[in-house]
Protein backbone atom coordinates (compact mmCIF):
# COMPACT_ATOMS: atom_id res chain seq x y z
CA UNK A 1 0.00 0.00 0.00
CA UNK A 2 1.87 3.70 -1.29
CA UNK A 3 0.03 7.01 0.69
CA UNK A 4 0.93 9.20 -2.04
CA UNK A 5 -0.92 12.16 -3.22
CA UNK A 6 -3.75 11.85 -6.62
CA UNK A 7 -1.09 13.61 -8.58
CA UNK A 8 0.94 10.45 -8.81
CA UNK A 9 -1.85 7.81 -9.69
CA UNK A 10 -2.64 6.90 -12.91
CA UNK A 11 -5.76 8.05 -13.44
CA UNK A 12 -7.71 6.62 -16.99
CA UNK A 13 -9.74 8.59 -19.30
CA UNK A 14 -13.01 8.57 -18.99
CA UNK A 15 -16.44 10.35 -17.86
CA UNK A 16 -15.67 11.86 -14.57
CA UNK A 17 -18.66 12.49 -12.58
CA UNK A 18 -18.67 14.42 -8.84
CA UNK A 19 -20.79 12.50 -6.06
CA UNK A 20 -21.86 14.33 -3.22
CA UNK A 21 -23.82 14.14 0.03
CA UNK A 22 -27.19 15.90 0.83
CA UNK A 23 -29.38 16.05 3.55
CA UNK A 24 -32.58 18.60 3.77
CA UNK A 25 -32.50 21.03 7.03
CA UNK A 26 -34.90 19.78 8.47
CA UNK A 27 -34.07 16.36 9.07
CA UNK A 28 -30.55 17.37 11.18
CA UNK A 29 -31.29 16.95 14.86
CA UNK A 30 -29.52 18.65 17.84
CA UNK A 31 -26.69 16.12 19.66
CA UNK A 32 -25.59 16.60 23.36
CA UNK A 33 -22.42 14.52 23.12
CA UNK A 34 -19.41 17.20 23.23
CA UNK A 35 -16.31 17.10 20.87
CA UNK A 36 -12.84 15.75 21.09
CA UNK A 37 -10.22 18.72 22.16
CA UNK A 38 -8.90 17.11 19.13
CA UNK A 39 -11.75 18.25 16.71
CA UNK A 40 -11.93 21.47 18.34
CA UNK A 41 -8.45 22.25 17.39
CA UNK A 42 -9.20 20.97 13.91
CA UNK A 43 -12.02 23.52 13.44
CA UNK A 44 -9.52 25.95 14.58
CA UNK A 45 -6.89 25.39 12.60
CA UNK A 46 -7.33 23.29 9.32
CA UNK A 47 -7.72 25.43 5.67
CA UNK A 48 -10.69 24.39 3.52
CA UNK A 49 -8.99 22.51 0.48
CA UNK A 50 -6.80 19.90 2.85
CA UNK A 51 -7.95 16.29 2.84
CA UNK A 52 -7.28 12.74 2.89
CA UNK A 53 -8.84 9.76 1.04
CA UNK A 54 -8.87 6.67 -0.83
CA UNK A 55 -9.05 5.27 -4.80
CA UNK A 56 -9.30 2.28 -6.38
CA UNK A 57 -10.24 0.95 -9.83
CA UNK A 58 -13.55 -1.56 -9.89
CA UNK A 59 -14.20 -3.85 -13.04
CA UNK A 60 -17.40 -4.11 -15.02
CA UNK A 61 -19.62 -0.99 -16.53
CA UNK A 62 -20.67 1.24 -13.70
CA UNK A 63 -24.34 0.96 -11.95
CA UNK A 64 -25.16 4.60 -11.30
CA UNK A 65 -28.09 3.54 -8.80
CA UNK A 66 -26.31 0.26 -6.97
CA UNK A 67 -22.77 2.34 -6.38
CA UNK A 68 -25.33 5.78 -5.11
CA UNK A 69 -27.03 3.28 -2.61
CA UNK A 70 -23.46 1.92 -1.69
CA UNK A 71 -21.94 4.90 -0.69
CA UNK A 72 -25.20 6.16 0.85
CA UNK A 73 -25.24 3.32 2.99
CA UNK A 74 -21.37 3.79 3.96
CA UNK A 75 -22.44 6.90 5.45
CA UNK A 76 -25.22 5.48 7.18
CA UNK A 77 -23.15 2.93 8.67
CA UNK A 78 -20.58 5.41 10.10
CA UNK A 79 -22.14 7.93 12.27
CA UNK A 80 -19.06 10.73 12.44
CA UNK A 81 -19.70 11.11 8.13
CA UNK A 82 -23.02 11.91 9.41
CA UNK A 83 -23.01 14.31 12.07
CA UNK A 84 -21.80 18.09 11.87
CA UNK A 85 -20.71 21.05 13.95
CA UNK A 86 -22.35 24.54 13.91
CA UNK A 87 -21.31 27.22 15.22
CA UNK A 88 -23.91 29.19 17.59
CA UNK A 89 -23.81 32.00 19.66
CA UNK A 90 -23.56 30.01 22.85
CA UNK A 91 -20.40 27.88 21.19
CA UNK A 92 -19.69 25.07 19.16
CA UNK A 93 -23.22 22.21 18.63
CA UNK A 94 -23.43 18.80 17.37
CA UNK A 95 -26.08 18.07 14.76
CA UNK A 96 -26.65 14.43 13.23
CA UNK A 97 -29.23 13.55 10.91
CA UNK A 98 -30.34 9.30 10.58
CA UNK A 99 -29.07 7.46 7.96
CA UNK A 100 -31.99 7.44 5.65
CA UNK A 101 -31.93 10.85 5.22
CA UNK A 102 -28.62 11.23 3.77
CA UNK A 103 -28.97 11.42 -0.07
CA UNK A 104 -26.17 11.16 -2.68
CA UNK A 105 -26.60 13.97 -6.18
CA UNK A 106 -24.51 13.59 -9.09
CA UNK A 107 -23.32 15.89 -11.20
CA UNK A 108 -21.69 15.13 -14.57
CA UNK A 109 -18.31 17.01 -15.26
CA UNK A 110 -17.06 16.22 -18.57
CA UNK A 111 -15.70 13.02 -20.61
CA UNK A 112 -11.85 13.74 -19.91
CA UNK A 113 -8.42 12.28 -21.02
CA UNK A 114 -6.41 10.90 -17.79
CA UNK A 115 -4.02 14.19 -16.66
CA UNK A 116 -7.28 16.01 -17.44
CA UNK A 117 -9.57 13.90 -15.75
CA UNK A 118 -7.13 13.60 -12.60
CA UNK A 119 -7.21 17.48 -12.38
CA UNK A 120 -10.83 17.92 -12.66
CA UNK A 121 -11.13 15.21 -9.77
CA UNK A 122 -8.24 16.99 -7.47
CA UNK A 123 -9.90 20.54 -8.49
CA UNK A 124 -13.44 19.07 -7.19
CA UNK A 125 -11.88 17.40 -3.74
CA UNK A 126 -10.20 20.69 -2.84
CA UNK A 127 -13.06 22.87 -3.89
CA UNK A 128 -15.83 20.79 -1.82
CA UNK A 129 -13.72 19.81 1.39
CA UNK A 130 -14.07 22.28 4.72
CA UNK A 131 -14.01 21.20 8.02
CA UNK A 132 -16.54 23.18 8.95
CA UNK A 133 -19.23 22.48 6.74
CA UNK A 134 -21.15 19.09 5.76
CA UNK A 135 -20.43 17.28 4.17
CA UNK A 136 -17.46 15.91 5.13
CA UNK A 137 -16.93 13.15 2.52
CA UNK A 138 -17.49 13.25 -1.43
CA UNK A 139 -16.55 10.92 -4.44
CA UNK A 140 -16.00 11.27 -7.57
CA UNK A 141 -15.50 8.45 -10.70
CA UNK A 142 -14.03 8.31 -13.48
CA UNK A 143 -15.85 6.32 -15.62
CA UNK A 144 -15.19 3.94 -19.00
CA UNK A 145 -16.65 0.77 -21.23
CA UNK A 146 -14.67 -1.65 -18.97
CA UNK A 147 -14.77 -0.16 -15.01
CA UNK A 148 -14.38 2.84 -13.10
CA UNK A 149 -12.38 4.76 -10.69
CA UNK A 150 -13.46 5.67 -7.59
CA UNK A 151 -12.05 7.97 -5.08
CA UNK A 152 -13.35 10.32 -2.40
CA UNK A 153 -11.60 12.78 -0.41
CA UNK A 154 -12.42 13.84 3.26
CA UNK A 155 -11.96 15.65 6.26
CA UNK A 156 -9.14 15.18 8.58
CA UNK A 157 -10.96 15.77 11.44
CA UNK A 158 -13.30 12.51 10.67
CA UNK A 159 -10.52 10.52 9.02
CA UNK A 160 -7.61 8.62 10.06
CA UNK A 161 -5.49 6.27 8.01
CA UNK A 162 -6.85 3.06 8.95
CA UNK A 163 -10.56 4.65 8.59
CA UNK A 164 -8.48 5.10 4.48
CA UNK A 165 -7.36 2.03 4.40
CA UNK A 166 -10.63 0.10 5.63
CA UNK A 167 -12.71 1.68 2.68
CA UNK A 168 -11.33 -0.20 0.46
CA UNK A 169 -13.41 -3.58 1.22
CA UNK A 170 -16.19 -2.10 2.66
CA UNK A 171 -17.00 0.18 -0.42
CA UNK A 172 -16.68 -2.92 -2.65
CA UNK A 173 -18.52 -5.11 -0.47
CA UNK A 174 -21.13 -2.43 -0.17
CA UNK A 175 -21.34 -1.74 -4.38
CA UNK A 176 -21.58 -5.72 -5.02
CA UNK A 177 -24.52 -6.45 -2.34
CA UNK A 178 -26.53 -3.17 -4.15
CA UNK A 179 -25.58 -4.97 -7.36
CA UNK A 180 -27.29 -8.25 -6.05
CA UNK A 181 -30.70 -5.77 -4.71
CA UNK A 182 -30.33 -5.61 -0.95
CA UNK A 183 -32.02 -3.01 0.00
CA UNK A 184 -30.83 -0.24 1.83
CA UNK A 185 -31.58 -0.63 5.59
CA UNK A 186 -29.71 -4.10 5.46
CA UNK A 187 -26.90 -2.27 3.67
CA UNK A 188 -26.69 0.94 5.76
CA UNK A 189 -27.19 -1.27 9.21
CA UNK A 190 -24.21 -0.33 11.88
CA UNK A 191 -21.85 -3.22 12.26
CA UNK A 192 -19.37 -1.02 14.50
CA UNK A 193 -19.55 1.32 17.47
CA UNK A 194 -19.49 5.29 16.82
CA UNK A 195 -16.61 7.63 16.63
CA UNK A 196 -18.80 10.35 18.10
CA UNK A 197 -19.56 7.96 21.47
CA UNK A 198 -15.53 7.92 20.84
CA UNK A 199 -14.77 12.08 20.49
CA UNK A 200 -17.75 12.26 23.72
CA UNK A 201 -15.40 9.73 26.36
CA UNK A 202 -12.07 11.58 25.02
CA UNK A 203 -13.46 14.86 26.04
CA UNK A 204 -14.10 13.49 29.32
CA UNK A 205 -10.36 12.37 29.02
CA UNK A 206 -9.10 15.81 28.15
CA UNK A 207 -11.31 17.72 30.55
CA UNK A 208 -9.93 16.30 34.01
CA UNK A 209 -6.46 17.27 32.49
CA UNK A 210 -5.06 20.12 34.08
CA UNK A 211 -1.55 21.72 34.44
CA UNK A 212 -0.45 19.59 37.16
CA UNK A 213 -1.08 16.16 34.91
CA UNK A 214 1.53 14.27 34.49
CA UNK A 215 1.01 13.95 30.86
CA UNK A 216 1.26 17.60 30.30
CA UNK A 217 4.61 18.01 31.98
CA UNK A 218 6.26 15.24 30.05
CA UNK A 219 4.82 17.41 27.29
CA UNK A 220 6.08 20.47 28.39
CA UNK A 221 9.17 19.79 29.41
CA UNK A 222 9.88 18.02 25.76
CA UNK A 223 8.43 20.90 24.34
CA UNK A 224 10.58 23.29 26.06
CA UNK A 225 13.49 24.65 24.12
CA UNK A 226 16.66 26.25 25.62
CA UNK A 227 15.12 29.83 24.32
CA UNK A 228 12.35 28.93 27.00
CA UNK A 229 10.04 28.67 24.25
CA UNK A 230 7.54 26.11 23.39
CA UNK A 231 8.44 24.62 20.12
CA UNK A 232 8.37 21.07 18.28
CA UNK A 233 11.50 20.07 17.37
CA UNK A 234 12.88 20.02 14.00
CA UNK A 235 14.06 17.49 11.95
CA UNK A 236 17.37 16.15 13.04
CA UNK A 237 19.56 17.01 10.08
CA UNK A 238 20.31 21.26 9.78
CA UNK A 239 19.50 23.37 7.10
CA UNK A 240 16.88 21.47 5.38
CA UNK A 241 14.24 23.44 6.65
CA UNK A 242 16.49 26.83 5.92
CA UNK A 243 14.03 28.14 3.04
CA UNK A 244 14.30 31.43 1.34
CA UNK A 245 11.51 33.95 3.32
CA UNK A 246 8.31 34.51 1.65
CA UNK A 247 4.63 35.75 1.79
CA UNK A 248 3.34 32.23 1.76
CA UNK A 249 5.29 28.50 2.62
CA UNK A 250 6.64 26.57 -0.17
CA UNK A 251 4.55 23.63 -1.22
CA UNK A 252 5.99 20.25 -0.11
CA UNK A 253 7.57 17.55 -2.27
CA UNK A 254 5.93 14.47 -1.89
CA UNK A 255 7.45 10.74 -2.32
CA UNK A 256 6.31 7.32 -1.98
CA UNK A 257 9.14 4.09 -2.37
CA UNK A 258 9.10 0.66 -2.06
CA UNK A 259 12.07 0.00 0.57
CA UNK A 260 11.98 -3.81 0.37
CA UNK A 261 10.22 -7.21 -0.77
CA UNK A 262 8.31 -9.58 1.40
CA UNK A 263 11.44 -11.29 1.63
CA UNK A 264 13.14 -8.70 3.26
CA UNK A 265 10.33 -7.49 5.11
CA UNK A 266 10.43 -10.83 6.80
CA UNK A 267 13.99 -11.12 7.65
CA UNK A 268 13.81 -7.92 9.40
CA UNK A 269 10.87 -9.50 11.48
CA UNK A 270 13.27 -12.37 12.53
CA UNK A 271 15.97 -9.70 13.10
CA UNK A 272 13.53 -7.79 15.43
CA UNK A 273 11.64 -11.31 16.75
CA UNK A 274 15.45 -12.07 17.93
CA UNK A 275 16.36 -8.98 19.44
CA UNK A 276 13.52 -8.84 21.52
CA UNK A 277 11.45 -5.72 19.83
CA UNK A 278 8.59 -4.75 17.69
CA UNK A 279 8.54 -4.15 13.71
CA UNK A 280 7.98 -0.84 14.49
CA UNK A 281 11.01 -0.26 17.12
CA UNK A 282 13.01 -2.02 14.02
CA UNK A 283 11.72 0.11 11.29
CA UNK A 284 12.31 3.41 13.01
CA UNK A 285 14.79 1.60 14.05
CA UNK A 286 16.60 1.69 10.67
CA UNK A 287 15.90 4.98 10.09
CA UNK A 288 17.74 6.16 13.35
CA UNK A 289 20.74 3.88 12.30
CA UNK A 290 21.20 5.48 8.68
CA UNK A 291 20.61 8.74 9.75
CA UNK A 292 23.52 8.70 12.19
CA UNK A 293 25.81 6.70 9.41
CA UNK A 294 24.89 9.65 6.82
CA UNK A 295 24.88 12.34 9.34
CA UNK A 296 26.30 11.54 12.59
CA UNK A 297 22.95 12.34 14.45
CA UNK A 298 22.97 9.74 17.23
CA UNK A 299 20.05 12.06 18.87
CA UNK A 300 16.71 12.90 17.44
CA UNK A 301 13.15 13.72 18.75
CA UNK A 302 9.84 13.28 17.00
CA UNK A 303 6.69 13.26 17.30
CA UNK A 304 4.92 9.22 16.55
CA UNK A 305 1.07 9.01 16.27
CA UNK A 306 -0.68 6.03 17.58
CA UNK A 307 -3.88 4.70 17.21
CA UNK A 308 -6.68 5.21 20.17
CA UNK A 309 -8.55 2.20 19.30
CA UNK A 310 -8.46 0.37 21.93
CA UNK A 311 -12.10 -1.71 21.89
CA UNK A 312 -13.31 -4.11 19.48
CA UNK A 313 -16.70 -2.09 18.58
CA UNK A 314 -14.07 1.11 17.09
CA UNK A 315 -11.54 -1.47 15.36
CA UNK A 316 -13.24 -0.94 11.75
CA UNK A 317 -15.11 2.25 12.79
CA UNK A 318 -14.59 5.59 10.40
CA UNK A 319 -13.26 8.60 12.57
CA UNK A 320 -10.28 9.97 13.79
CA UNK A 321 -8.47 7.89 16.13
CA UNK A 322 -5.40 9.25 16.81
CA UNK A 323 -3.11 10.22 19.80
CA UNK A 324 0.24 11.56 19.58
CA UNK A 325 3.56 11.01 21.67
CA UNK A 326 6.68 12.87 22.32
CA UNK A 327 9.90 10.95 21.32
CA UNK A 328 13.34 11.05 22.33
CA UNK A 329 15.48 8.82 20.86
CA UNK A 330 19.72 8.66 22.09
CA UNK A 331 21.74 6.16 19.86
CA UNK A 332 24.34 6.97 21.36
CA UNK A 333 26.95 3.72 21.95
CA UNK A 334 24.32 1.30 20.36
CA UNK A 335 26.50 -0.17 17.73
CA UNK A 336 24.38 -2.36 15.72
CA UNK A 337 20.38 -2.70 14.66
CA UNK A 338 19.00 -4.18 17.10
CA UNK A 339 20.90 -2.00 20.10
CA UNK A 340 19.46 0.76 17.81
CA UNK A 341 16.03 -0.83 17.80
CA UNK A 342 15.93 -1.64 21.36
CA UNK A 343 16.40 2.22 22.09
CA UNK A 344 13.40 2.71 20.45
CA UNK A 345 11.08 0.31 21.90
CA UNK A 346 12.58 1.66 25.33
CA UNK A 347 11.95 5.60 23.87
CA UNK A 348 8.59 4.41 22.48
CA UNK A 349 7.32 2.44 26.00
CA UNK A 350 8.29 5.43 27.88
CA UNK A 351 5.76 7.65 26.76
CA UNK A 352 3.10 5.56 25.42
CA UNK A 353 0.98 6.06 28.29
CA UNK A 354 0.14 9.89 27.10
CA UNK A 355 -1.66 8.56 23.94
CA UNK A 356 -5.09 8.46 24.83
CA UNK A 357 -4.60 11.79 26.78
CA UNK A 358 -5.00 14.36 23.75
CA UNK A 359 -2.88 16.58 22.81
CA UNK A 360 -4.52 19.31 21.66
CA UNK A 361 -5.22 19.48 25.20
CA UNK A 362 -2.29 20.11 26.07
CA UNK A 363 -1.46 22.21 23.61
CA UNK A 364 -4.23 24.27 25.18
CA UNK A 365 -3.33 23.99 28.71
CA UNK A 366 -0.02 25.16 27.89
CA UNK A 367 -0.79 27.77 25.02
CA UNK A 368 1.08 26.15 22.73
CA UNK A 369 0.48 26.97 18.95
CA UNK A 370 3.46 25.42 17.20
CA UNK A 371 2.36 22.12 15.20
CA UNK A 372 4.94 19.15 14.88
CA UNK A 373 7.61 19.61 12.45
CA UNK A 374 9.21 15.97 12.75
CA UNK A 375 6.33 13.01 12.53
CA UNK A 376 7.31 9.84 11.81
CA UNK A 377 4.33 7.01 11.92
CA UNK A 378 4.45 3.20 11.55
CA UNK A 379 1.33 1.00 10.04
CA UNK A 380 1.13 -2.39 9.75
CA UNK A 381 -1.72 -3.57 6.59
CA UNK A 382 -0.98 -6.83 5.86
CA UNK A 383 -4.05 -8.20 8.21
CA UNK A 384 -6.65 -5.25 7.23
CA UNK A 385 -9.80 -6.35 5.61
CA UNK A 386 -9.39 -6.68 2.10
CA UNK A 387 -5.50 -6.50 1.87
CA UNK A 388 -5.23 -9.14 -0.42
CA UNK A 389 -6.74 -7.35 -2.74
CA UNK A 390 -5.43 -4.04 -3.27
CA UNK A 391 -3.52 -5.01 -5.79
CA UNK A 392 -6.25 -5.90 -7.89
CA UNK A 393 -8.01 -2.82 -7.26
CA UNK A 394 -4.96 -0.43 -7.73
CA UNK A 395 -5.88 0.90 -4.34
CA UNK A 396 -4.10 3.71 -2.99
CA UNK A 397 -4.68 6.35 0.15
CA UNK A 398 -4.29 9.91 -0.87
CA UNK A 399 -3.13 13.30 0.87
CA UNK A 400 -3.72 16.45 -0.70
CA UNK A 401 -0.68 18.62 -1.59
CA UNK A 402 0.15 20.68 1.50
CA UNK A 403 2.45 23.67 1.83
CA UNK A 404 5.23 23.84 4.94
CA UNK A 405 8.46 25.06 5.31
CA UNK A 406 9.51 22.95 8.25
CA UNK A 407 7.84 19.94 8.30
CA UNK A 408 9.32 16.42 7.59
CA UNK A 409 6.71 13.61 8.21
CA UNK A 410 7.54 9.88 6.92
CA UNK A 411 5.00 7.35 6.92
CA UNK A 412 6.48 3.64 7.74
CA UNK A 413 4.34 1.06 5.97
CA UNK A 414 4.87 -2.76 6.31
CA UNK A 415 2.66 -4.60 3.51
CA UNK A 416 2.04 -8.02 2.15
CA UNK A 417 4.31 -6.88 -0.53
CA UNK A 418 7.08 -5.46 1.52
CA UNK A 419 8.50 -2.12 2.78
CA UNK A 420 7.61 0.98 1.72
CA UNK A 421 8.29 4.95 2.96
CA UNK A 422 5.68 7.94 2.17
CA UNK A 423 7.03 11.11 2.94
CA UNK A 424 6.66 14.67 2.36
CA UNK A 425 9.33 17.52 3.08
CA UNK A 426 10.57 21.20 2.03
CA UNK A 427 10.88 21.77 -1.83
CA UNK A 428 14.29 22.53 -1.85
CA UNK A 429 17.34 20.69 -3.44
CA UNK A 430 18.81 20.10 0.60
CA UNK A 431 15.74 18.30 1.89
CA UNK A 432 15.53 16.52 -1.93
CA UNK A 433 19.15 15.15 -0.94
CA UNK A 434 19.12 14.18 2.38
CA UNK A 435 15.82 12.49 2.29
CA UNK A 436 16.09 10.59 -0.74
CA UNK A 437 19.67 9.85 0.77
CA UNK A 438 17.80 8.15 3.74
CA UNK A 439 15.31 6.33 2.44
CA UNK A 440 17.97 4.99 0.05
CA UNK A 441 20.08 3.96 2.88
CA UNK A 442 17.16 1.98 4.41
CA UNK A 443 16.57 0.01 1.30
CA UNK A 444 20.64 -0.97 1.40
CA UNK A 445 20.42 -2.06 4.86
CA UNK A 446 17.22 -3.63 4.27
CA UNK A 447 18.65 -5.54 1.57
CA UNK A 448 22.16 -6.32 3.59
CA UNK A 449 20.30 -7.94 6.57
CA UNK A 450 18.39 -9.72 3.71
CA UNK A 451 21.34 -11.63 2.62
CA UNK A 452 22.42 -15.07 3.59
CA UNK A 453 25.91 -13.96 4.81
CA UNK A 454 24.65 -10.62 6.92
CA UNK A 455 21.11 -12.16 8.11
CA UNK A 456 22.15 -12.96 11.64
CA UNK A 457 22.64 -10.62 14.37
CA UNK A 458 26.15 -9.87 14.45
CA UNK A 459 26.15 -9.21 10.33
CA UNK A 460 25.24 -5.70 9.46
CA UNK A 461 22.71 -5.73 11.85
Amino acid sequence: MEYTELSAYDVPPGEVTAWIPTAEPSSWVDDDRRLSHNHELHLDTAEAGSWIGSIMRLSGRLDPDALGLALRAWIGRHEALRGTVEETSAGRRRRVVAPADVSVTTTALGRFDGEDARGRVSDFLADHIDPSAWPYVVFATVADADGFTLVFGADHGVMDAYSQLLWFEEIATLYQRALAGEPFAELAAATTGSHIDHAAAERVTGEAMSLESESVRVWRDWLTGPDGQLRFADFPVPGITDVPASASPLPQASLSQWLGDPRQARALGELCKSAGVSFQAGMMGAMAYVLRAQHGVERMRFVAPMHTRYSAEHATAVGWYVGLVPVTLDIAGAATLPEVAARVQAALAETKPLVPQPFARVAGLLGVDDAPHFVVTFVDTRFIAGAEHWNDWDARTLRAPVRADDEVYLWLVRDRDGLNVSTRYPETVAAERVVRDLIGGMSDLFDEIARPETASLEGTA
